[in-house]
């Protein structure tokens, strides 16, 4: 687990009956910096895919809750939480594979976005490519990391996770 982190809580697993998302997980956090409160949302997909958000609780019920910035000068710290999320998850799962979004401000297009460049710098930084291969799309800010493991069992995999997203989700045509 990576030091620089904030201590993070499992809330709750919610079962999912939408065309291949299998589960729902909800962990929280807070900020000692700016005491605010995190919500981290992983989506759970088959192929052992979790898709990482996270957002300022006090936003939930926002529409935009994912492109709002909260200014508060601690990304790494964030997103190493998160990604200390996504290390308890391999440990339960070892054929996870990760993908994120870094969504666009209001100010932004979609196209290799401010987040996104800070979530790849960082991802590429602890996740070697020893377990995971490192799929980007830079047009949509889409980061994957691909389990090696099941790679190695599925050569197809990349292909086939590319076209589950592009059939489930309009974003990714």
């Amino acid at each position: 687990m990576l030091q620089s982190a904030y201590p993070f809580y499992f809330i709750q697993r919610d079962k999912e009956g939408s065309k291949g998302l299998l589960f729902v997980s909800l962990y929280r956090f807070k900020s000692t910096k700016s005491h605010l409160t995190y919500i981290v949302r992983v989506e759970e997909y088959e192929f052992n895919i979790y898709a990482v958000k996270f957002y300022q609780k006090n936003h939930s019920l926002s529409k935009n809750k994912y492109r709002i910035m909260a200014n508060t000068y601690e990304p790494r710290r964030i997103i190493n939480t998160c990604i200390n999320i996504m290390l308890t998850i391999y440990q339960n799962d070892q054929k996870a594979s990760f993908g994120f979004i870094g969504a666009n401000g209001f100010d932004e297009d979609v196209s290799c976005t401010k987040r996104y460049k800070v979530y790849a710098r960082i991802v590429a930084t602890y996740f070697s490519d020893v377990h995971f291969y490192h799929k980007e799309n830079i047009d949509k800010s889409a980061y994957m990391l691909i389990n090696n493991i099941a790679l190695k069992e599925n050569p197809d995999l990349i292909e086939e996770i590319e076209q589950f997203f592009i059939d489930q989700y309009d974003y990714f045509e």
